[in-house]
């Protein structure tokens, strides 16, 4: 073989392998040229799917706001249709009650007669809703009686006999000498028991509220197939009837000593027991056996706490 065949011969070897050097670089340029372009694509798509995340949770609130409007709707239209049907069948026509009130004094009790006037569509809207706060009524925080609070107070100062005592006596005293009512419907509320009268947790019911408007720490004590109530006072009350002694006779006898006024102790405060039918005033010595024997449940704010002390003389004295 001649040198210039073997030199051509190196140079052919030398240009393939020069060629197959630039055909590897090229497959790594273009290598790399994907991957920058996956890295791009996959930076995009990390993107995407932080927005789509976003709106996902855009979209949620969106549903969640449309479901309270959808709420919001359908209570409104709950209330106005409400309203309406109320105000059709009854108009402005109120009803004037002349509510029985009396305090005690040293020979006896003084009675009075207060007016409030009560509008039928808002009796009728108590009477038929089984949810009044609905309606954006409280009935346990009414205008109604609000106003039977502020009438008592100035009946007590007008007589001249104003006092704490009193005061929480009289209240009370409006739930007590309202008519007792059985009937089916009757009282469930304070104000449809101030139309109505109502059974003793009725009158209960209405005597505590009327109590805590008034600024009365105050609760209903239930046994057996009764409900009173318990009033917190500053002081022991002066005016509790004396065991064996009715309300009714004509010339009361009150405890002997103040100190001897039915109670019971709940986060230390006394909480003197009155009756919600009978015409008792707050402290009387009541007689009842379930009270002596500590067999009852203290209601709202204090539901289910046990007293501390019960003081039930000449029975119980702890």
């Amino acid at each position: 073989m001649s040198k210039k065949l073997i030199v051509i011969l190196m140079l052919a070897i030398i240009l393939f392998l020069v060629g197959i050097m630039g055909l590897e670089r090229n497959k790594y340029e273009a290598c790399e040229e994907l991957k920058k372009a996956h890295d791009e694509l996959l930076k995009e798509h990390l993107v995407l799917i932080s927005r789509y995340e976003k709106l996902k949770e855009e979209v949620e609130e969106l549903r969640r706001e449309l479901e309270e409007l959808r709420v919001s709707y359908t209570e409104l239209w709950y209330k106005a249709s409400t309203y309406w049907k109320a105000l059709m069948l009854l108009g402005n026509r109120s009803i004037i009650l002349r509510l029985n009130v009396s305090a005690p004094y040293e020979e006896g009790f003084k009675y009075g007669v207060i007016e409030v006037k009560i509008p039928l569509w808002k009796y009728a809207l108590y009477k038929v809703c089984d949810n009044p706060k609905r309606l954006g009524l409280d009935p346990y925080n009414d205008t109604i009686l609000h106003e039977v609070v502020a009438k008592v107070r100035d009946w007590l100062i007008h007589e001249g006999i104003f006092d704490e005592e009193r005061f929480a006596n009289a209240l009370v005293s409006v739930a007590q000498l309202l008519p007792y009512n059985e009937s089916i419907g009757a009282g469930s509320d304070p104000i449809c028991t101030l139309v109505d009268g109502g059974v003793c947790s009725d009158k209960a019911g209405l005597a505590v509220a009327l109590l805590r408007l008034a600024g009365y720490d105050a609760t209903t004590i239930s046994y057996a197939s009764h409900v009173i109530l318990a009033v917190h006072l500053s002081k022991p009350p002066r005016f509790a009837i004396k065991l064996g002694y009715s309300p009714y006779h004509r010339y009361p006898r009150w405890v002997d000593d103040p100190e001897d006024a039915w109670y019971i102790v709940i986060r230390g405060k006394r909480f003197y027991l009155v009756d919600s039918i009978s015409h008792d005033t707050i402290g009387s010595q009541l007689g009842i056996k379930e009270i002596i024997e500590g067999n009852f449940v203290v209601g709202w704010p204090y539901y289910g706490e046990k007293p501390e002390k019960i003081h039930a003389p000449p029975y119980r004295e702890e």
